[in-house]
Order: structure tokens, then C-alpha cells, then sequence
């Protein structure tokens, strides 16, 4: 066996999990949403991974993840929701905002990659998601995993059928690898043949060899209906499936057990990968990946004692990189769900700022609710209690108004009252020291995706000109450093769907909300 660790996300109840296990792998870290899949997760898998459970390591609610916490690991699994790209759903692909985000949280996973730097990884989902959108849904992918991180990348749908197991079950499996250069060549397993049949499964005579693809809505529908997929004539009467039967048919063991009601076992193993596929699949990935030699990726962000350096030859440098740690999450007061899909369609140039103002034009108004991550909004208290609450306005200023400018940003804020009146923020001298007061932590001090101690990590900075020219700012002379700060740096524009921002989603019952990114740059 070939040890290595790996994570599991979007786990369900485990089909990657033990598939992985099986070849010798150790899980490090987890999340589910769903609390009865968590249930059954935990269940079958607290004596297998024990410290999983012990370390805090099993996660909920992926968007709540610090993508720099998670233990390092070799390889990512992910099924990640299926839905917005299945026949059987909206087929909103990245733009399914109505039952929360489940849509975009494929850039959830490109986060933690992009952060870890595994060696290999293995994302699982509907056939659909190749040709959604003719197409396009699947480049954003691709080209996010090829080109933005440097992954190879590998792709094919299979079915489970085509493994061993008794089921349909087409899915597209991708699979990459880090460093792959002139070792590529990754090929997924030929086809192996069936290690038993329906027959086998409903242990009596079944009319059909191969089983349908289980499901999670749908049941009970006439065994001649084109939508019937758990209705068999075995032995000459219809029989309707059953969690014994879909155990078989999705290749987890006999004895896995489902502390749940049928119908949640049910669901949840029509919401599971098919073991055998995963596994035989990952033998592969496995295989390949002993034979690459993975160049060491962990550079420390610190620079303790040191000199940063903000180079303006060619494109110009970032003080805050755009992540999904930088979001802001504002209400959406007066507007519905039914408003949704008219404004996030909207795909003019200035689109952004467009649909703020068809949420104004609904009568709507965008009212600060926090920092998507909580570290953020930490790491912005600890360098002033109402730091939040300012850049969310100056943020609104920028995406709206267009003032990229931080000195002139605060000074309109200040100026049109925008900031919370209930609120003592002082006079526009005393917004100005605390927004310096931010820059010099961001340049010098804090992440957003690590709690700050308040620390500076370095003594100074040197800006290298468009020319060559060379500047250096040390500690010492700090106020000359934040003068330069405040009149240089701008707010910039990132990525709306990599950075999951720009469109409304519903939340928490039916409450819409939206979200502004902060990246800022020389």
C-alpha cells in the first residue's frame, strides 16, 4: 500500500472516503453540510479515522473554511454539488444563487488549492457538467485548474458499470496533478467487467443485468415509466429498492450502517459516488503520482527582519490579493428571491455596478452584514473596532462610483455621510490615520486568511519603479511609508466568478443577500 493523506470534501457519507482508505490513504480533514450525511459520515468512520473526529478536523459549512488551516495533505477529493449542473436539476450552473451558493463552490475548492499546493486531485460530478452551457461551464473549470494554478488535467465520464458495479451511473471524473511537466501521461483504467449482476443483488431472478442510476428525488414511480429508476421485476413481481439493495449497487460494504430513516439512507446513497469506480480510478491517480518528483511548494509568507518588495515592472503589484477571504457580505433589504435571476443576468460591461442599480431601481438598498470570513473581520478590528464598517462603505463607493482612489474613497464617504451615522467614526483626519493605519498592517502585517497578532513581519518595503528605478521605505521612517501608502494604492476590480461576489443569493431562510471583494493595488 501506498500511504499518503488526502482530504474529503462535499464528503456525504463517505464513498471517496473509503475508497481512498482502502488503498491506504488517511483522511485529514472533512466537510458535509448536510447534518443527517454528517451523521452517518461520523457513524461509520469514527473507529476507521478517529482523529478526524478529535481534532476538529471534520467541517460543516465549506464556505466557512480558512483554506491555510487545513492540515497539508497529498491529493483533494471532492463531489462537489451536482445539482446546478444535472438534468435532473435547474441546470443554473455557477449561477445557481437560489438555495444558497452551491453553484459556486467549486471556487471553494479552488481556493484550498490554490493555498495547499497538493500533489494530485480528484473532483467527481454529473456528465451534465461537461456540456453545460455548451461548454463553458467546464473551460471556466479547466482553465482555472490548467492555467491560474498549473495543474494538469484529466478528464472522462464513466459509469460505475464500467467498474465492477451493477449501475449506471455516468459521471465525469477530473483528475491533475501538480508538477506533472514531462512525466505527463496519466490514462484513466481500461473497463473491468461486472463483479456481480442485479440477479446478485436482489439474490433472485432480475429482469434487467445492469441497474439504473440511483437517484435522490423521483421514487415510486411505475416500473414503465421513463422516469422509474427503483422499480425491478425480480421473480416475476415488482420489487422497489431499498438501502439494502442500493448499498450493492454503490459498492460500500454490508456492514455499513445508516443511524437515519430510510428515506434519508435513501437519499444519501443517491447523493454518493460509486465506491468501486472512485477506487479503481484511484489506483491510477496513485500510480502516476509515485512516479512524478513534486518540487517543494511551502515558501513562508513571513519575512521577519526583512524587506518586502512591490515591484511596478510590468503589470502593477497588489498590497491585498483577491480570495475568497476578502468577500463582504451585504443584505439585500427589499429585495426577494424572485428578483434573483433578472438581476444576475444581467452581463453588461459595467455589470456590477448595473446590478446594484437594478437594486436600487427595486427599491433595494445593500446594508452591511460582515466580513464573509471571520479572520478577516478580526484581523480588520484589530487594527480599529470600526474598520469593518469603513471599508465595506468605501468598498460600496468604489463598485458604485468608481473612486478607486483610497484618498479620494474616504474623503467622498466622509463627505456624503455614507458611513453608519450610529456610529462615532470622528472627522476625516481621524479616517485617514486609521485607513494608514490598515495599509502599513496589510503591507507589513496581516493575511486574510491568518489571525494577525498584531506583529509586523517585516522593516520596511523597496518599490521597484516602471524605470528601474528603486525606492526604499524602512520602519523608521513610518509616516513617509503610509504617506506613500494612502497616496498610491487603489482599489481593484478582481474576478467576479472566481471570487464568488457580484450576485445575489439566498441565505438562512429566504433572506437575499450580495457581496463586494477587496483587492487592492498600487
Amino acid at each position: 500500500m501506498y500511504k499518503f493523506t488526502f482530504i474529503d470534501l462535499f464528503a456525504g457519507i463517505g464513498g471517496f472516503h473509503l475508497a481512498m482508505h482502502s488503498l491506504g490513504g488517511e483522511c485529514v480533514f472533512a466537510s458535509e453540510l448536510d447534518a443527517n450525511a454528517r451523521k452517518t459520515y461520523k457513524h461509520n468512520f469514527k473507529k476507521i479515522s478517529p482523529k478526524l473526529f478529535e481534532n476538529g478536523n471534520f467541517n460543516d459549512d465549506i464556505r466557512n473554511i480558512i483554506p491555510e488551516e487545513i492540515p497539508d495533505f497529498d491529493v483533494l477529493c471532492a463531489g462537489f454539488p451536482c445539482q446546478p449542473f444535472s438534468q435532473a436539476g435547474y441546470k443554473r450552473g455557477f449561477s445557481d444563487n437560489h438555495k444558497s451558493e452551491r453553484g459556486n463552490l467549486f471556487f471553494n475548492i479552488v481556493d484550498i488549492i490554490e493555498a495547499k499546493r497538493p500533489k494530485a486531485f480528484f473532483l467527481e460530478n454529473v456528465r451534465g457538467i461537461v456540456s453545460h452551457d455548451n461548454g463553458k461551464t467546464f473551460k471556466v473549470i479547466r482553465n482555472i485548474l490548467e492555467e491560474e494554478l498549473g495543474y494538469s488535467f484529466y478528464y472522462k465520464v464513466v459509469k460505475a458499470s464500467e467498474y465492477g458495479l451493477p449501475q449506471l451511473r455516468p459521471r465525469a471524473f477530473m483528475i491533475g496533478f501538480r508538477d506533472e511537466g514531462i512525466m505527463r501521461g496519466f490514462e484513466f483504467p481500461p473497463k473491468i467487467p461486472l463483479k456481480f449482476n442485479m440477479s446478485d443483488v436482489w439474490e433472485g431472478d432480475c429482469s434487467r443485468e445492469i441497474g439504473f442510476t440511483i437517484r435522490v428525488g423521483g421514487r415510486g414511480s411505475k416500473i414503465n415509466d421513463r422516469r422509474n429508476w427503483d422499480a425491478y421485476l425480480v421473480n416475476g413481481e415488482i420489487r422497489q429498492l431499498s438501502p439494502k439493495e442500493a448499498i450493492k449497487m454503490q459498492g460500500f460494504p454490508s456492514d455499513f450502517e445508516f443511524p437515519v430513516a430510510k428515506t434519508q439512507a435513501m437519499k444519501q446513497l443517491g447523493n454518493s459516488v460509486a465506491v468501486d469506480a472512485i477506487k479503481t480510478c484511484a489506483k491510477s491517480l496513485l500510480a502516476h503520482m509515485k512516479t512524478l518528483l513534486f518540487k517543494e511548494t511551502t515558501m513562508s509568507k513571513k519575512n521577519k527582519g526583512g524587506f518586502g518588495i512591490k515591484s511596478y515592472l510590468g503589470s502593477k503589484p497588489t498590497l491585498l490579493n483577491a480570495s475568497g477571504n476578502t468577500n463582504f457580505i451585504y443584505k439585500a433589504v427589499g429585495v426577494s428571491a424572485q428578483d434573483i435571476d433578472s438581476i444576475n443576468n444581467i452581463s453588461t460591461r459595467t455589470k456590477l455596478k448595473d446590478r446594484i442599480k437594478a437594486i436600487h431601481d427595486l427599491g433595494g438598498n445593500l446594508v452591511f452584514e460582515k466580513a464573509e470570513k471571520e479572520i478577516l473581520e478580526y484581523n480588520l478590528k484589530a487594527v480599529d473596532s470600526v474598520m469593518p464598517e469603513i471599508i465595506s462603505a468605501m468598498l460600496y463607493e468604489f463598485f458604485v462610483n468608481r473612486t478607486s482612489s483610497i484618498k479620494q474613497n474616504i474623503a467622498n464617504i466622509h463627505k456624503e455621510g455614507r458611513l453608519n451615522k450610529n456610529i462615532n467614526y470622528g472627522d476625516l483626519a481621524a479616517l485617514e490615520i486609521k485607513i494608514k493605519n490598515l495599509l502599513i498592517s496589510v503591507l507589513l502585517g496581516f493575511f486574510p486568511g491568518k489571525k494577525w497578532d498584531g506583529n509586523l513581519e517585516s522593516n520596511g518595503t523597496i518599490v521597484v519603479k516602471e524605470n528601474g528605478e528603486q525606492v526604499g521605505f524602512h520602519i523608521i521612517d513610518m509616516a513617509s511609508l503610509k504617506e506613500y501608502l494612502f497616496e498610491n494604492i487603489k482599489f481593484d476590480t478582481p474576478s467576479m466568478s472566481r471570487h464568488r461576489y457580484g450576485s445575489l443569493f439566498v441565505e438562512n431562510g429566504g433572506t437575499v443577500f450580495f457581496k463586494l471583494n477587496l483587492q487592492l493595488r498600487f
